[in-house]
């Protein structure tokens, strides 16, 4: 999780929360450069931004992770996304799915873009003062939405 995230692009935004599946050692430095490349390959085929300020990057099958592993990353600021509604992004979920999660991962994809419903929760996730307080609002939007 990294709130502040500081983007002046989508790529840049991808690759700063790449960096934080590498240091909490769900992506292997070394297959960085390829998970960017697939997020991006699937960004390609259509923006991941649900408008609201969220965005849900996300690849299926990715042969760089095991499981089911995501980051997020809050910006204050707003990161131009190429949006559904054109506003900049400022909640980015990123979502890799390895081999054998597809029906995880379409559930999980599910939920999160249901959180446009729920302003409540999206307000007090932008208004986090910090990591804990955001994971709580977090994990209390996946409960109530389970």
């Amino acid at each position: 999780m990294l709130l502040g995230v500081e983007a002046a692009s989508k790529p840049d935004a991808i690759k700063r929360l790449i960096q934080l599946l590498v240091d909490g050692g769900a992506v292997k430095a070394a297959d960085q450069d390829a998970v960017f490349d697939a997020v991006m390959d699937r960004e390609s085929r259509g923006s991941t931004g649900l408008g609201e300020g969220i965005a849900v990057p996300h690849v299926r099958d990715c042969k760089h992770v095991d499981g089911l592993v995501a980051a997020f990353g809050r910006s204050d600021e707003g990161v131009p996304f190429e949006a559904i509604d054109g506003n900049p992004v400022h909640l980015i979920f990123l979502i890799l799915g390895g081999s054998g999660t597809s029906e995880a991962h379409t559930q999980f994809l599910r939920t999160l873009a249901s959180l446009r419903q729920h302003e409540h929760f999206l307000r007090f996730l932008r208004d986090a003062p910090d990591e804990a307080g955001a994971w709580d609002t977090i994990k209390e939007m996946l409960e109530s939405l389970a």
